[in-house]
């Protein structure tokens, strides 16, 4: 059952309770003060009717005279207070009736309780109506006399029926009134509940950026207010953990791609060495590039994982020649650029440039490769250095590839987006050049490019060092 449903009816059971309870002890409470006041009053009456009766019986007759004297007297009291409420009954020493004045089945059994001057009443019922029936003892000349009244208190047991079944229709309007104010009270108190739970479902779908709107000050507002802030935890702990896991698979994608030149390199000039001769010159600048390659690629790994995982941009620099630098990188992309008619043409200043010299070399080499995988037939590669100001240079690659279209231009750097493969040598996984950005961006530089579709590609690299 829910929560509301469980409100609701015990609620509801409560108040009825209450008012039940509550409603039979006042009406039992107002019908019982009701039947003391006509006990008393009966009482009352019955001491009045002895005093009476004393007042004016002969106290010296004979015994003939003093017995149709008590029965003259008798008829005139019964005749002169009998109404129709009154009933009363007067009886010699042997309980004998002298007068009454109905046939009202009068308690014999209260005479007996009697003694010498006492009054007693009793509430006795006979055909269906109620009546106080009162006793008292009169002592005369001539010897005990029984005075007894029965008054007709049928109204007050009636008048506490009719109270008991107002009092039902009260109850049951009373429930219905209760009962629809009680449900409304529930939905209105326990509506902020049912938004925690909508917006806890939402945030099990994966909505993490859902919040309670609950600006109540009571115990469910401040449920709310702690809902709240556990979800901005969990939501920075998951937004935190995305991110860590963005980190490692372009680390690992990076990698994967990085890895690719630097073992062609070392692939090819192993392979030369395999098989063909060679002059000992020729096979050690092989044998060179090979282990160069391979200390590279051990450090490389690790520079990346700063870069893409830890996200740390405190790299040394360190002043390196351009001109060598290019020339270094154009002995690595010869096994890759070999046998597709494709020429690199290197221009740089013999000038010294402040960087981080795997890094520069892992930018230059994706540029090339690029524009390599651009160019669909035979083609030219320029790959152009200079210092265009004491702290920047510039380094520009240009191919006369495919290009690339105006929307293409506008998302070349985001991760994974790759250009149409119809118009490209070889297939990739489109992580390159947003490695590129972070490099460029690690040496305070930007990345600009032109490209016109059928013409080629210009890459620019503004850097400072």
């Amino acid at each position: 059952m829910k929560l509301s449903w469980k409100v609701f009816f015990s609620t509801l059971i409560i108040t009825i309770l209450t008012f039940s309870i509550g409603g039979y002890f006042l009406i039992s409470a107002v019908f019982q003060s009701a039947l003391n006041r006509e006990s008393s009053s009966a009482l009352e009456e019955n001491k009045m009717l002895r005093s009476y009766f004393g007042a004016v019986i002969p106290t010296s007759t004979s015994e003939e005279q003093s017995k149709a004297s008590m029965v003259n007297i008798s008829e005139s009291i019964i005749s002169h207070f009998t109404n129709d409420k009154l009933s009363i009954r007067i009886s010699d020493d042997e309980q004998n009736i002298i007068a009454q004045s109905d046939d009202v089945r009068f308690d014999v059994n209260l005479l007996k309780q009697l003694e010498d001057n006492s009054l007693l009443y009793k509430t006795i019922e006979y055909n269906g109506r109620y009546y106080i029936q009162t006793a008292s003892i009169l002592q005369t000349f001539s010897g005990k006399v029984y005075i007894e009244t029965i008054h007709d208190i049928s109204s007050i047991f009636t008048d506490r029926q009719n109270l008991f079944s107002s009092y039902r229709k009260f109850i049951f309007c009373m429930l219905v009134v209760n009962g629809l104010l009680v449900f409304l009270m529930t939905l209105w108190t326990l509506s902020p509940l049912k938004r925690l739970s909508n917006t806890t479902r939402e945030i099990a779908k994966g909505k993490y950026s859902d919040r309670v709107a609950i600006q109540t000050k009571d115990e469910i507002g401040l449920l709310a207010e702690d809902f709240n802030k556990m979800a901005d935890s969990l939501e920075t702990k998951i937004l935190d953990l995305e991110a860590t896991t963005i980190s490692q698979r372009d680390f690992i994608g990076s990698f994967a791609h990085e890895v690719k030149t630097p073992l062609t390199s070392i692939i090819g000039y192993a392979d030369m060495l395999r098989s063909k001769r060679m002059s000992e010159e020729n096979r050690i600048l092989a044998a060179d590039y090979i282990f160069n390659e391979g200390k590279r690629l051990e450090v490389l790994s690790l520079k990346l994982l700063d870069l893409l995982v830890v996200k740390n941009h405190e790299f040394e620099m360190k002043e390196i020649n351009m001109k060598e630098l290019f020339n270094n990188i154009k002995g690595i992309m010869e096994p890759t650029i070999k046998g597709s008619n494709i020429l690199l043409e290197i221009s740089a200043e013999d000038i010294q440039i402040r960087v981080e010299e795997d890094l520069i070399k892992t930018l230059i080499i994706n540029l090339i490769d690029n524009g390599r995988k651009a160019i669909q037939g035979s083609g030219i590669i320029n790959l152009t250095g200079k210092r265009i100001s004491d702290e920047r240079f510039i380094i520009i690659v240009k191919d006369n590839g495919k290009g690339m279209t105006e929307n293409e231009l506008s998302r070349i750097t985001e991760m994974f987006y790759m250009v149409d493969k119809s118009r490209v040598r070889d297939k990739g996984v489109g992580i390159g050049l947003s490695l590129c950005k972070e490099i460029v961006e690690l040496h305070g530089g930007e990345m600009n490019f032109e490209s016109q579709v059928d013409i080629g590609t210009s890459v620019y690299l503004d850097l400072r060092g």
